[in-house]
């Protein structure tokens, strides 16, 4: 094997547009942690320089706009940048030849990049960044060429000429963010609510106008008690800005950059004496999913099964299925098992088209929709296999679903009404990844009885070359989603409970079908 053989794919490059933090915890220094925790590459455009720590800027000096230039023009005329973040941007000579320079390099590419501005006016500390001619050129010149602009209510207020600490409700929210995307021809606005006054719910609401539909989101996240907030602007517009890049739909970008930002407050911890960073490498220091490798090729899905391990063994290597194998399973026993499987079927083609309704992918929705026919498939498969022994499709029609297929069934659909499309289709995971392993194993054992085994189509349905495609086309789809996310602790740790959970209501359901018999 050459050395290229195993170079992957390059991950998209992301570019931050802002200001240096000698402290580490604000300006381009954040927004590259961001990128490389977000698995994109980043690059960067110096604006300024700043003496700061975590208590105050002390001085600052601007990057000539002339060399600002020079900077965005020769990275971008070299690398596929495939989204960018402005931040602190000194004053308006800068500001300018940052517009200029980006309207040049789109017109070069001829293709639109989005951009994602974070009108960064006032550090955390309260020192002014930008005087009164830079926010007009702002306002002229780059609000206009922007995707999404995300300012704090106190940038709101400035961006609009309100008097300060005017925008004191999600209410005035909402009209500002309304009013900045109508203003400046801006596609999305956000407006942040972390400065709004503490409400008893201990929430923070950062509300999301989509100018193009007219649209208002609210996204509602845990309030955090900690000091530890340093930098949290620039990297909440950079995780949105390395979501763009890496295909997510704008609604998806902003809610998993808000999560992000959340989540690496909670994880921060503390850095000189006054207002810390943010945990910007959280989800990198606690989640041991690395990119795929040649030895490791689906890294989430072996990390779903390491996790899982007896109840893997336990399900893949099921009694029904050696029995099944064996060719001395009960007639019976089977008979009752493809009637539940039949009713379970309809469910989890149920499961797999509210899947298909979260998906904002025409891929992703277009495999689902293969799915839903494969449950067809797999239907008259019981039906036909059901008929050697007189049951008709009428009688599997009417037959009583068990309380494991109940249970079954209605966890999933559970866990799809609650979660977001990733925790569905971990949900249903187990029973795709699951008999695609065990019929393979099974397939593959020299012991297993083809000839006058009445079993054998059964297994051999989900051991053959159709159904295995189908599991890794599934799988694929799965791993794209957590290559696109970010998995901090909690919810990769309530995924794998998801996967375990099913998982055991998998072997419940096989259990269910042996107990018949006594």
């Amino acid at each position: 094997m050459s050395i290229d053989d195993s170079i992957q794919e390059s991950p998209p490059a992301v570019l931050t547009i802002a200001g240096s933090d000698s402290s580490g915890g604000a300006g381009i220094q954040a927004d590259l942690k961001t990128f490389m925790a977000h698995g994109t590459y980043g690059l960067s455009v110096i604006t300024a320089i700043t003496a700061q720590n975590t208590q105050a800027v002390h001085s600052a000096i601007r990057v000539s706009p002339n060399m600002v230039a020079q900077q965005m023009s020769v990275v971008m005329s070299d690398i596929d940048v495939r989204a960018a973040k402005t931040g602190m941007l000194a004053d308006a000579e800068v500001i300018e030849a940052v517009a200029t320079s980006w309207q040049r390099a789109l017109e070069i590419r001829g293709t639109a990049i989005p951009l994602v501005v974070d009108p960064v006016m006032v550090s955390t500390s309260g020192t002014r960044l930008l005087d009164a001619e830079a926010l007009t050129t702002l306002r002229e010149k780059l609000l206009p060429l922007a995707t999404i602009v995300t300012p704090n209510l106190r940038e709101a207020e400035a961006l609009l000429n309100m008097t300060p600490h005017a925008i004191d409700s999600v209410n005035a929210m909402r009209q500002a963010a309304a009013q900045i995307s109508s203003q400046f021809d801006v596609n999305v606005t956000i407006v942040k609510g972390g400065h709004l006054r503490p409400t008893d719910s201990g929430t923070v609401i950062d509300v999301v106008y989509e100018r193009a539909s007219d649209n208002f989101t609210q996204v509602s996240s845990a309030r955090i008690d900690s000091a530890n907030t340093h930098g949290t602007g620039c990297t909440l517009s950079a995780a949105i800005a390395a979501n763009l890049a890496k295909d997510l739909s704008i609604a998806d970008a902003v809610r998993n950059g808000i999560r992000y930002v959340n989540e690496a407050i909670q994880t921060s911890y503390k850095v000189g004496r006054g207002a810390g960073p943010v945990n910007h490498a959280y989800a990198l220091c606690t989640m041991p999913i690395v990119r795929p490798t040649l030895y490791n090729p689906h890294p989430f899905t072996q990390y779903l099964k390491d996790n899982s391990s007896k109840l893997w063994q336990q399900y893949t290597q099921h009694s029904f299925v050696r029995q099944a194998a064996a060719g001395t399973l009960s007639t019976h026993v089977f008979v009752h098992y493809l009637k539940q499987d039949y009713a379970y079927l309809k469910h989890y083609a149920r499961a797999t088209a509210l899947a298909a309704f979260k998906s904002d992918s025409l891929k992703e929705v277009s495999v689902l929709v293969d799915a839903m026919q494969a449950c067809v498939r797999e239907s008259k498969l019981h039906v036909e296999m059901c008929a050697q022994w007189g049951v008709s499709r009428a009688d599997m029609e009417m037959e009583q679903e068990s309380w494991s297929s109940v249970a079954y069934t209605r966890y999933i659909i559970d866990r799809g009404m609650a979660g977001d499309v990733l925790e569905l289709l971990v949900a249903m995971y187990p029973c795709l990844l699951g008999y695609g392993e065990a019929a393979r194993i099974a397939a593959n054992d020299p012991k297993t009885l083809r000839q006058g085994n009445p079993f054998w189509p059964w297994i051999n349905a989900y051991a053959c070359a159709d159904f295995q495609a189908a599991v890794a086309q599934g799988r694929q789809v799965i791993e794209d989603l957590v290559s696109r996310d970010i998995l901090g602790p909690q919810r990769l740790r309530r995924l794998v409970t998801t996967f375990c959970e099913t998982t055991s209501l998998e072997i419940k359901f096989w259990d269910s079908a042996l107990d018949i018999n006594g």
